[in-house]
């Protein structure tokens, strides 16, 4: 799966290929089949493992912290620093014939998002709203990951900084 990632994230899913996986893996074309299927179900199991990886970044970053503010930027810088670092794997992982992969990730990234509001959010709170906070939430960062490429100029943790300003004052009522 390593060299899997390494590959893909080097050539793309197009330019990728299981005879180049297969060297550099040491073992024959067939293991790779026998384990994955094809080449779409080994990109899968490598877009899964990025996706868990995502999960786990951004809830233990949000987890370090006790304030707020600190913990709506840790878990955002956390969200851009995964998309910045893995960026052919985020772009296919959203787009094209992989959107199911999408839909997927961001439901459970906005339940992990709705899971770390409630941990710091008031008993009474509507649970609709909070479920509604996650997904703009996770919209949000998503918007700026794909920004964040066209201005490379501009240091992850300006962007973090700036997108924590324009959430925090929503995000307030659940603190």
């Amino acid at each position: 799966m390593e060299l899997a990632g390494e590959l893909f994230s080097e050539r793309g899913y197009r330019g990728a290929s299981m005879d180049e996986l297969a060297r550099r893996a040491g073992v024959t074309k067939p293991v790779i089949y026998e384990l994955f299927g094809s080449k779409d179900g080994l990109f899968r199991a490598c877009l899964e493992r990025s996706a868990e990886r995502l999960a786990t970044l951004v809830a233990e970053a949000v987890r370090a912290e006790s304030e707020p503010e600190a913990r709506v930027r840790a878990g955002g810088l956390a969200f851009l620093r995964f998309a910045s670092d893995n960026r052919v794997a985020w772009e296919l992982m959203m787009e094209g014939r992989f959107s199911d992969v999408a839909t997927e990730v961001r439901r459970r990234q906005a339940a992990l998002v709705h899971e770390l509001l409630l941990e710091k959010a008031p008993a009474d709170a509507d649970p609709r709203e909070l479920e509604l906070a996650a997904h703009a939430v996770n919209s949000a960062y998503e918007g700026v990951a794909h920004w964040m490429w066209e201005h490379p100029d501009v240091p992850l943790e300006q962007l973090a900084d700036w997108t924590v300003e324009l959430l925090l004052p929503g995000l307030r009522r659940f603190t």
